[in-house]
């Protein structure tokens, strides 16, 4: 049985992006209910007044039609790293996955922007009803360029997005496999979403020597057809006879798509299964029993699909989320590999070219960048999002976790004011000079790694801070030699070692 510390451990880890021995005796203090409330509301938490409110462009403010992509996800990186909000950067982490949106495709002159709106989008809805999100993602510019629904049009449907909104975002291949959908489904859904398209289309090509087209509100982009036709673009494009979807036939938009998966049966049901399922895999483990999964449906049904809801319950009711199977049996995924690190370590790095680049062929990512470890934010594989799991634990990729904790440690940023201060992390474990060294070993495996080590890897991480360097075992103090290469050193292994790839 885990003990109460070791669960809300867990909690903070799956939760957000972990926390450190006395931020976890903190929470136990306060309880579980009021922790996973805290987590939940996080809009009545005053965020962190350093996190800069728009990424930096290469004017030096925020100019949207100066965006890169280096500069978004560098931005969004520092958010995630400052954030006093974890569980909502974690959302919007999930729902980047669940709805993936790349810029390889959704590229230069106007995705850049499409995917940062795109992105404000995820924050804003980050626990909201999946209803709305479902809704916002209709008419998200982006994802009306990356999945080719700006090209549909009544003379010639395109199903593209109407066949991921089944497949993927909200009822899943279970359900086609079961009969819950069909392909006529699909091609008449498609119909619902003819017009829904970017007002900038066709200027896009005359505009390919402009970063950004001009417009900087995502309600200009868009074209909605409207109820009736009254002979706007969007109008003209729409197809407004009947359709036929799940048997039901009505002059359906894309909104009323939305409407019908979620309150028609059993669609409704498969649907609820697929978030249920979805959310428990991403913040539990893979392969949930069937149980649990009933029960996260029950809980979306019954509040109709508030995603907040069904995370509460999932944090508070479901023992299967702190079960043995639940802890440290997720690989970190590359992102919270490093935000994690830092923000134990209290550290303060730079995140411009931490991104990576890589995409299309240019900007090969460096060795100690996120790209190298397999996951280019805002450049997902392919419309299923990252495959994850021991897809984020090749040779290369461990090269590059490693590379980046040794880069961390020896303070190889540019300045100002960035790196690591091992005068802070010792002070806030309470480490003084008189510190042995199993108490310091001991501090960091709780700290960074969280799960007990083998006595044989403890000890060997003890008489490592013993060694002098002929490697001879010795006295240990904690003076500024050992702090500058011992400490560094032993945060370095740690962060490179099996256990701290997954938690």
């Amino acid at each position: 049985m885990p003990t109460q510390y070791e669960k809300m451990a867990h909690l903070l880890r799956r939760a957000g992006f972990g926390a450190r021995p006395d931020e976890i005796n903190q929470a136990l203090r306060q309880g579980f209910v009021a922790t996973v409330e805290q987590l939940l509301n996080y809009e009545t938490t005053p965020e962190n007044p350093e996190i800069p409110a728009t990424p930096t462009t290469r004017d030096g403010t925020f100019n949207i039609r100066l965006l890169e992509i280096e500069n978004t996800a560098s931005w969004w990186l520092d958010v995630m790293i400052k954030t006093r909000r974890p569980l909502q950067e974690r959302m919007v982490v999930f729902w980047h996955d669940h709805f993936a949106t790349a810029v390889s495709k959704v590229g230069a002159p106007n995705g850049y922007k499409y995917l940062y709106w795109q992105n404000l989008t995820f924050r804003r809805l980050a626990t909201a009803n999946f209803r709305t999100l479902l809704k916002a993602i209709n008419r998200d510019p982006a994802m009306l360029w990356w999945l080719d629904n700006y090209l549909n049009v009544k003379d010639s449907p395109n199903e593209n997005y109407a066949r991921e909104l089944f497949e993927i975002f909200s009822l899943g291949l279970d359900a086609y496999r079961d009969g819950i959908y069909t392909e006529p489904d699909v091609q008449q859904a498609a119909r619902a979403f003819t017009g829904w398209g970017l007002i900038e289309r066709r200027q896009d090509m005359e505009r390919m020597n402009e970063q950004n087209g001009p417009l900087t509100d995502p309600a200009q982009v868009v074209l909605v057809p409207p109820a009736t036709p009254d002979g706007s673009l969007a109008a003209q494009r729409h197809d407004y006879g009947d359709k036929t979807v799940f048997g039901i036939q009505r002059n359906f938009n894309g909104d009323d798509i939305v409407d019908l998966v979620l309150d028609t049966e059993p669609q409704r049901t498969y649907a609820a299964r697929m978030l249920g399922k979805k959310l428990f895999e991403h913040f539990a483990y893979e392969n949930p029993e069937a149980h649990v999964v009933e029960h996260l449906a029950d809980v979306a049904k019954r509040t109709d699909f508030d995603v907040k809801a069904m995370l509460r319950d999932l944090f508070l009711n479901v023992k299967e989320f702190y079960s043995e199977q639940a802890r440290h049996s997720l690989v970190k995924w590359p992102v919270y590999y490093v935000v994690n690190a830092v923000r134990l370590l209290q550290a303060r790095i730079n995140t411009v070219g931490l991104y990576g680049g890589g995409f299309g062929g240019f900007n090969v990512p460096q060795p100690t960048t996120i790209g190298a470890m397999g996951m280019m934010l805002l450049n997902p594989p392919d419309v299923f999002g990252w495959p994850g799991r021991e897809e984020w634990l090749t040779t290369s990729q461990l090269f590059a976790r490693a590379n980046w904790a040794n880069q961390l440690v020896v303070q190889r940023f540019p300045p100002p004011n960035t790196g690591l201060n091992i005068d802070t992390v010792l002070a806030t474990a309470g480490l003084g000079a008189n510190a042995t060294a199993e108490q310091v070993v001991d501090y960091f495996i709780s700290l960074l790694v969280q799960t007990p080590l083998s006595a044989a890897a403890r000890q060997a991480l003890v008489d490592y801070l013993k060694k002098d360097d002929q490697g001879r075992i010795g006295a240990f103090t904690l003076d500024a030699q050992t702090k500058d290469k011992k400490i560094g050193g032993l945060i370095h292994l740690l962060l490179s070692c099996p256990e701290a790839q997954s938690y």
